[in-house]
């Protein structure tokens, strides 16, 4: 898939935006799994481009350990996907115009 910004990415990725700025703020997107809710935060400057991103997991539920051995396994794998978004934006924000990338 062709992407030319972060949103792009997060979108493909099953990410809702939740709180979208326009200018200087945080953008905040979520995505909700089986066993976690993974949150993305992108620091915005006052112009409007994306400086820094961040992810943030919290597991929903806290139960006995066969659970908390599959929340455990499925918080690797968000955190896995998360390092890949983490690569494609820093990718993108190294790159001149035009630029876009296949993620």
């Amino acid at each position: 898939m062709k992407v030319r910004n972060y949103r792009q990415v997060l979108e493909s990725r099953g990410y809702k935006a939740n709180i979208v700025n326009k200018y200087q703020g945080t953008d905040v997107y979520v995505k909700e799994h089986k066993y976690s809710i993974i949150t993305c935060m992108v620091k915005k400057d006052h112009h409007g481009k994306a400086q820094d991103m961040w992810f943030a997991i919290t597991s929903q539920i806290k139960q006995d350990k066969e659970i908390q051995k599959r929340i455990d396994s499925d918080a690797d794998y968000l955190s896995l996907e998360a390092n890949k978004i983490h690569d494609a934006f820093e990718q993108l924000k190294s790159m001149k115009s035009p630029k876009h990338i296949y993620f």
